[in-house]
């Protein structure tokens, strides 16, 4: 084993940073965080790990994406609203070929989302939000939603994160940023369809009984490698930019 650190570099420009082999490649990029001891949150909220330095990662992630995309536990749990990026992120995503405005995303099996949230009830025009949802997902439901956000059927019964991706990148949504949850995450990358993984591991002790960064069904088709593609450090916080290992 050998130690393959490089010499420690400041004032890293976190946009450059997460930009490179991203902005003209596109794919499915997640964004996950977790403490020590393997929690995806302390009480109940992924706020609970945030770190200055984590903040400002989520903040870059979001820049340089086409759209956010999350499931309807993590939009209910943590107050999803509209984005709002504000003058000079806008002009910063210009810079590099985005869209100004960026919309959001819903992955949501039941269409258990409640249309007066803020997402939704304050929604700008030009960054209208996405349903997406299953063919099994109550009619009703789903009409319901139609004069508010693009309702997208991507599924039978479960969702299918390959349609969702074509689904997104019909509209020209190509840089896909997944912000979880842990259901989320697990369905994208058994689906072989996590092109990149962005963690942040907090220097933090949980201790037992909180969920981990993946829930839901086990994997059939065995453990997912990943290549470490580059790793900054900021107050014991470490970010880890990992990519999906090819062949």
């Amino acid at each position: 084993m050998r130690a393959l650190l490089p010499e420690p570099a400041d004032d890293v420009n976190l946009h450059q940073w997460y930009a490179r082999d991203w902005v003209e490649r596109g794919g499915i990029r997640v964004n996950m965080i977790t403490s020590i001891d393997g929690a995806a949150a302390a009480k109940g909220l992924s706020e609970g790990l945030q770190t200055p330095g984590d903040n400002h990662v989520f903040a870059a992630l979001r820049d340089l994406a086409d759209v956010v995309l999350a499931g309807s536990g993590t939009v209910r749990a943590e107050g999803y609203a509209p984005i709002e990026l504000g003058e000079r992120r806008t002009e910063l995503r210009r810079q590099y070929g985005l869209r100004p405005a960026l919309p959001t995303a819903v992955a949501t099996r039941s269409m258990h989302l409640d249309p007066s949230s803020a997402l939704f009830a304050e929604a700008h025009s030009d960054a209208r939000p996405i349903v997406l949802t299953t063919e099994s997902a109550d009619p009703a439901a789903r009409a319901a939603f139609e004069p508010i956000a693009d309702v997208i059927v991507c599924g039978e019964r479960d969702l299918d994160i390959g349609q969702i991706r074509r689904a997104l990148a019909d509209r020209g949504l190509t840089r896909v940023l997944c912000e979880g949850g842990p259901t989320l995450f697990s369905q994208v990358a058994a689906a072989g369809e996590a092109d990149e993984v962005c963690l942040t591991v907090a220097p933090l002790l949980v201790g037992p009984g909180a969920a981990r960064i993946v829930a839901g069904n086990g994997w059939t088709a065995g453990p997912r490698r990943l290549t470490l593609d580059g790793l900054l450090e900021e107050d014991g916080g470490l970010f880890l930019r990992l990519v999906a290992a090819s062949g």
